[in-house]
């Protein structure tokens, strides 16, 4: 139930329990009453001397008040047991729409699905090793877009897979991203690479010197993880049992003894 509906519910209970009251302690209403008249014949004032003539005296007709409703104890007691059964409803309400109120909604937390890191591709740090070195010589324009083509062959090379509403360029940032690299310069290289294909105003000096510090950055830092993926591995092979051995203590015959 909405706030709205809450606060609208909790108002009509209380104007109902206002009501019930208000009626309860009220003076009863005669309903039943019927107002009584009686024909009253007032007799002539005496006087010091005869009528003249015979006369008829006259008749008034007196309206008494009406008569006070008075219950019968069944009624009174019926009355009793509605209302207070109507007041324990609407508190019965009005209670149990405050605790869905205060209650805490449960929220079950799923753990996000981890999976394993693949290793960086040799392909992709000597692609962009190469462009590297061409960025600092020929046309800005040229060696920006190359370069961050080169990027995307490699990404491709991963195996990742690519969703079907990413672009090119938004599935080359998604994989080189699954590795530890400076994300910023991986955007800020993308966007010189849509400016320098997708505009046609002149890219200079600025724009080459941009694209060769984002890309410097980049291939330090897939260097690193490299290092770091080819250290571990060494780790885990030389904590795990050489197989010849392995081989040969769980294979071996058993002696016998010649009888």
């Amino acid at each position: 139930m909405s706030r709205r509906g809450v606060q609208l519910t909790i108002a009509v209970g209380a104007v109902v329990m206002a009501a019930l009251v208000v009626a309860s302690t009220g003076r009863p209403v005669p309903l039943l009453a019927r107002p009584s008249a009686f024909v009253a014949t007032i007799p002539p004032l005496p006087t010091g001397t005869p009528p003249l003539a015979t006369t008829t005296p006259a008749s008034r007709t007196i309206t008494r008040p009406p008569a006070p409703f008075d219950p019968s104890p069944i009624l009174v007691a019926l009355v009793q047991i509605l209302l207070v059964g109507t007041i324990l409803v609407v508190l019965l309400a009005l209670a149990r729409l405050l605790v869905a109120l205060v209650r805490t909604p449960h929220v079950t937390v799923h753990e996000e699905p981890t999976f394993a890191i693949p290793l960086v591709p040799a392909e992709l740090l000597e692609a962009a090793r190469e462009r590297l070195r061409d960025l600092e010589s020929g046309e800005p324009r040229n060696a920006i877009v190359a370069a961050w083509l080169d990027l995307e062959g490699s990404a491709a090379a991963t195996g990742l897979p690519r969703l079907p509403a990413e672009t090119s360029t938004e599935y080359t940032e998604r994989v080189i991203t699954v590795w530890a690299v400076d994300r910023e310069r991986l955007a800020d290289l993308a966007a010189l690479y849509r400016e320098a294909r997708f505009s046609a105003h002149p890219l200079g000096e600025e724009h080459r010197s941009r694209a060769i510090g984002d890309l410097r950055v980049l291939i330090a830092d897939l260097e690193r993880v490299a290092d770091e993926q080819a250290s571990a591995d060494a780790a885990a092979h030389a904590d795990a049992p050489t197989g010849a051995g392995a081989t040969a203590r769980g294979t071996g015959s058993p002696h016998r003894e010649a009888p």
